[in-house]
């Protein structure tokens, strides 16, 4: 199905490198195929068919397509502020699979090198022929809710200044996806809560997540920041959270992703954006 899809001139091809995905007036660069010289250490990878058109991303170098200019690159963070939805899960799709191919050389059974097959989608050892797929680490992330229907939102130390979102960490061996809700919010707040409600996933190849959005209820309002992982918490009322959106003295997640979707699910309506200056 590849070959035969590399062999047809109306296969779009996307280009993902070390630095992200190639754009131009912010949408994808897709190379129709007849214009896409493969470079010999190029990976190409089946994505898939969308509206009469078949997906291949090509896994590049930069320095291999001087054509597309440093700054044509952009990271998956940046994509989701930016591109539509379609663009953007190609985006998140071809980023997974390009985390796993390049990370993933080596059998885990022998230690052989392993060489690309289904499609792109699978790897083989060289030795024994044993089959590899992706895996996929499940995380949760939590909009928490007290009883004035107020929103939990905290400053990551990664986060640039004056950013806040919901909650998230990682789920743990042996562990349910409430429970580990339960587990995260005390870990990195000090709340304790009570009923977890499932509300939608969302894919998070950073490096391979899968994101598992909850929303849940507090059942304390005591907050203690973790001083590690989280740098500051605070409850926002609707009217708090507008207001310093508006001026700009806050930001959240914007775009695709779920914690966007979360915070504004339990706003009930679109979010303000800061006002111009």
């Amino acid at each position: 199905m590849l070959s035969r899809a590399l062999a047809d001139p109306s296969t779009r091809v996307m280009l993902l490198s070390e630095f992200g995905a190639a754009v131009a007036d912010e949408q994808l660069v897709f190379l129709e195929n007849g214009s896409y010289t493969a470079h010999p250490d190029d990976v190409q990878v089946l994505l898939g068919s969308y509206a009469a058109n078949t997906y291949v991303v090509a896994l590049v170098q930069a320095d291999h397509y001087p054509q597309v200019a440093k700054e044509q690159w952009i990271t998956l963070r940046e994509a989701f502020t930016l591109l539509n939805t379609v663009e953007a899960e190609l985006f998140v799709q071809s980023q997974a699979i390009a985390n796993w191919l390049r990370t993933e050389k080596f059998c885990p059974r022998c230690g052989s090198p392993t060489r690309v097959s289904t499609f792109g989608w699978g790897q083989r050892c060289v030795e024994n022929n044993h089959e590899l797929f992706p895996r996929t680490d499940p995380a949760v992330i939590a909009a928490i809710i007290d009883s004035e229907d107020r929103i939990l939102l905290g400053a990551n130390a990664t986060f640039r200044a004056h950013m806040y979102s919901v909650l998230a960490g990682f789920v743990e061996a042996g562990e349910s996806l409430e429970s580990a809700v339960r587990r995260e919010i005390f870990e990195e707040s000090g709340v304790h809560v009570g009923d977890v409600a499932y509300r939608g996933s969302q894919p998070w190849p950073l490096p391979r997540s899968l994101m598992l959005g909850f929303t849940a209820e507090a059942m304390s309002t005591e907050l203690v920041p973790d001083g590690a992982e989280i740098q500051d918490l605070r409850w926002f009322s609707r009217e708090e959270l507008a207001s310093q959106l508006r001026d700009g003295s806050l930001e959240i997640p914007r775009g695709a992703s779920i914690a966007h979707a979360l915070i504004k699910s339990w706003y009930g309506e679109d979010l303000p954006e800061a006002a111009k200056k």
